[in-house]
């Protein structure tokens, strides 16, 4: 009877679903980057001063965590807020999920408060 107690538990700790944390990070827009179609689409990116680590997302430069805009009409809006942020010095809070990434691991952005 132990021994089937311990099997069933043991599958249903392999069978039960693993999620990736939806983490959030605040600051000012440290850079934007925006690129022309010759670079592709989702390639334009931010980053925030203080961001420095959120779960498996990548950093850059003086290591702050890179969030990539996907190219679509949502993206648009969002880009539209980032750069009003920037200029005004208004302070974001991003939230990325580290299971969402480009081919190079770097995170989009799933939503901004």
């Amino acid at each position: 009877m132990k021994r089937l107690a311990l099997y069933l538990s043991a599958l249903l700790f392999f069978a039960a679903p693993s999620h990736a944390a939806v983490y959030s990070g605040t600051g000012t827009v440290y850079m934007l980057q925006l690129f022309d179609a010759v670079y592709g689409a989702d390639t334009d990116w931010f980053s925030l001063v203080g961001v420095t680590s959120m779960g498996a997302c990548k950093t850059t430069g003086p290591g702050y965590v890179v969030f990539r805009i996907r190219d679509n009409p949502k993206g648009q809006r969002m880009f539209t807020v980032i750069l009003a942020a920037k200029t005004s010095g208004t302070p974001l809070t991003v939230f990325a999920d580290d299971r969402v990434t480009d081919s190079s691991g770097y995170c989009y952005v799933q939503y901004m408060d």
